[in-house]
């Protein structure tokens, strides 16, 4: 049981995410690929739950679950390009945007500790639910506000994680905000002092 939430993050990874390519490079159906979507994010919203839950935590599944979530919204950004072109056309700079705010701190990661960082900060946290939703909501056709707002607490979230980044001396799992980051640094700065 207490594989669970990993299995959960793998079957994202291997399984929900190339359906989702597939189905947008095929030119398919834009409700199989909302389904494949919204089945993903049911496991991404999962997968923590559990974790905490079962008492499952780990180092492996905070990696799972941020490689999961990258290559999920990799995937949807294919999906909507494909099967929304009107969509992508008319809102390519708040696309860019957000593809810019999820991909920076995956980027600075990669350079400069070689590996994908996924701090699971609050704000991240928040905004797995808002960008879906104001998403969806764009592509029904209803509104682009939603999902301006969202870009824009995108691109804070992205800020955050890059100062957390500065702030801390070495690669962390899980950090609740920067302030957090802060304590922690001046607390790892006082254990060095202290010894």
């Amino acid at each position: 049981m207490k594989k669970l939430p990993n299995l959960l993050s793998l079957l994202r990874i291997v399984v929900l995410t190339p359906a989702m390519v597939a189905v947008a490079c095929a030119g398919g159906s834009r409700t199989w690929f909302l389904a494949f979507f919204g089945v993903a994010l049911v496991t991404d919203a999962l997968d923590g739950f559990l974790a905490r839950r079962l008492k499952a935590q780990s180092d492996l599944g905070r990696r799972l679950d941020s490689w999961g979530d990258y290559l999920m919204t990799a995937a949807a950004a294919v999906g909507v390009w494909r099967l929304w072109p009107e969509v992508v056309h008319r809102e390519w700079p708040w696309f860019v945007a957000v593809l810019v705010g999820c991909f920076a701190i995956v980027t600075y990661g990669l350079v400069r500790w070689r590996r994908v960082l996924g701090y699971h900060t609050w704000l991240a946290k928040l905004m797995a639910v808002l960008l879906p939703v104001s998403l969806v909501v764009l592509l029904a056709g209803w509104s682009a506000v939603p999902f301006h707002v969202a870009v824009v607490l995108q691109a804070l979230c992205a800020l955050e994680e890059q100062v957390i980044a500065f702030l801390l001396p070495g690669y962390s799992g899980e950090i609740a905000s920067m302030w957090h980051a802060r304590r922690m640094r001046y607390d790892i700065r006082g254990s060095r002092g202290a010894a």
